[in-house]
């Protein structure tokens, strides 16, 4: 990006026919003033203007930043010919140092494809309901349903995370909800909201109103035993350092977790912690005008006004780069999805500060891997002490449709300590050694199976590498447990770790038997006993 300064010796002015003028001035801090005239004054893709001193628009004068610019006002800055008077495009961004304004027009661009977006506003009392957002409130009735979505997230005490924690803007006798989004719906520019829209809607989505500056302090709803998900609001017209975000000691961990449709492989949820911890395509700039993620684990996070910057690319794209590592990758034939295990020294066995949760695509399309952290947590990025004994990390998976996956496992050249990796397939009752093919291929119902799979480091051993008639895997809340000759007098009991008794019952004497385990995530002992065996087993119930 080119920089241009505009020290506080200069002053500019506008003169007919579009050409910026500076004019020399021997006093300190001298302001710039956008004057009255049939020109503007346009920031231009690649470059930074940076104003020293305050800025005025007068009435008849004109700013616009482009898509791939950037402007700084060092000090105050005025708009006196709101809100034409000073446009942002959409992939512009402004930094504001001091007080401000005036209204201004900030534009994004939203794709009307139905795909999934988090949004926030970078102004003040920006109304929903005005055409762009959300139907106007004459026309909000009879606006389809089934041409835009747009939500907010509230977390409950008492509820668990889910879909039920969505909350609609459409009322279910098609009015506006007023109680959860106000009278009239406007936006709180510290929330993040998701947001779909097809072709009916205009791509060109425009906030109007006095851009936010300022330090930004956040409330968090802890809900640790609960819901401790906080869905957030970069509330600036420009990109946020998320290495100069403080308060983050309030989170369960320090990453943010954003959406991305145009994620590699397919829309996703990309999470950052620091240049070492994050998914390939996060680089830790939260863009103008979108949602966020956090876990929450105290009262607030707080944004320093410090913490803005300029980036080159404003929206989140597509990218490929690889993380360090162990990379897991799932994939069909049409989309993939990947998480991460990193070894490193600092890390502690079980969940910690470095591991990033895994968030499930919206998109209904898309295949999901994960491993399981500690006992229960899900894990995009699994960060644990370097191995060099026998290690066994659960993974998990979630299959959109019945068909045909592949779990490919890359990087194991970067694990010095390694000396044997494979995977078992719980369910089929298969090891493969992924030092010699690190491709598995198996067939998948359409659900999620947290207890299907297990990665085994070096040497350890599986539940399959025993000479018992017995496979005992779990699929959500169902234990199964079959026998090709069936169980005769069988029995089964479940334990949590501690070894308390779960729920015990008897089997049926047939090839398999389906038992409910109403219980919290997590793992537990499954004993099964029949009149000539018994088979004890470890499973992730969910």
């Amino acid at each position: 990006m080119k920089k241009f300064i505009l020290l506080p010796v200069l002053s500019l002015c506008l003169a007919s026919g579009g050409k910026l003028l500076a004019q020399s001035n021997s006093a300190d801090n001298n302001p710039v003033t956008v004057k009255t005239g049939t020109a503007a004054m346009a920031v231009g893709s690649g470059t930074i203007i940076t104003v020293s001193g305050a800025m005025t628009v007068d009435p008849g004068g004109k700013i616009t930043v482009n898509t791939g610019g950037a402007m700084t006002v060092e000090s105050s800055l005025t708009n006196n010919a709101s809100p034409t008077g000073l446009i942002i495009e959409s992939g512009g961004s402004l930094i504001t140092k001091g007080s401000v304004s005036g209204y201004a027009t900030i534009k994004r661009e939203i794709a009307g494809n139905l795909g999934w977006h988090l949004v926030s506003s970078p102004v003040s009392y920006q109304l929903i309901c005005n055409g762009t957002f959300a139907p106007l409130p004459g026309n909000f009735s009879t606006t389809p349903s089934n041409t835009y979505d747009f939500y907010k997230y509230q977390p409950l005490s008492g509820a668990a995370c889910g879909s039920n924690l969505w909350l609609n803007l459409r009322n279910t006798d098609l009015t506006p909800n007023t109680t959860d989004f106000g009278t009239p719906p406007s936006f709180n520019p510290k929330s993040g909201y998701l947001v779909a829209y097809n072709g009916d809607f205009p791509s060109t989505k425009i906030f109007t109103g006095t851009p936010n500056t300022g330090d930004q302090t956040f409330p968090l709803i802890d809900l640790a035993s609960f819901c401790p998900w906080n869905l957030l609001g970069n509330p600036y017209p420009s990109a946020v350092d998320w290495d100069q975000v403080t308060g983050k000691s309030n989170l369960v961990n320090g990453y943010y977790y954003i959406y991305n449709e145009n994620k590699s492989g397919g829309p996703g949820y990309e999470s950052y912690l620091d240049a070492t911890h994050k998914t390939p395509g996060a680089n830790g700039k939260i863009p103008p005008m979108q949602g966020f993620f956090v876990k929450a684990s105290g009262a607030s996070l707080s944004i320093p006004n410090s913490a803005r910057t300029h980036q080159a690319d404003n929206f989140l794209k597509s990218t490929n780069n690889v993380a360090d590592g162990i990379t897991l990758r799932i994939s069909n034939d049409s989309n993939f999805d990947e998480s991460y295990i990193l070894f490193e020294t600092k890390s502690k066995t079980g969940t910690d500060w470095l591991d990033a949760s895994k968030m499930l695509s919206l998109s209904k399309e898309m295949p999901q891997i994960y491993t399981i952290a500690g006992n229960d947590q899900k894990a995009q990025i699994n960060s644990m002490p370097p191995v060099s004994d026998p290690v066994t990390i659960p993974v998990g998976i979630v299959a959109p449709v019945d068909g045909q996956y592949s779990i490919r496992v890359s990087g194991m050249e970067n694990v010095v300590s390694l000396t044997g990796l494979s995977l078992e397939d719980m369910k089929m009752k298969y090891t493969q050694d992924l030092l010699q093919n690190p491709v598995y291929t198996f067939t998948a119902s359409g659900n999620e199976d947290a207890g299907r799979f297990l990665l085994l480091f070096n040497g350890a051993s599986g539940s399959t590498n025993d000479n018992s008639p017995i496979r005992i895997y779990s699929s959500g809340k169902t234990i199964n447990i079959f026998c090709a000759s069936g169980l005769q007098q069988g029995q089964v009991t479940v334990s949590n770790m501690l070894g308390q008794l779960i729920l015990a019952q008897q089997l049926t004497d047939q090839s398999l038997n389906q038992v409910q385990a109403d219980v919290l995530n997590g793992y537990y002992i499954v004993k099964v006993q029949s009149v000539n065996t018994v088979k004890t087993a470890k499973v992730y119930i969910q």
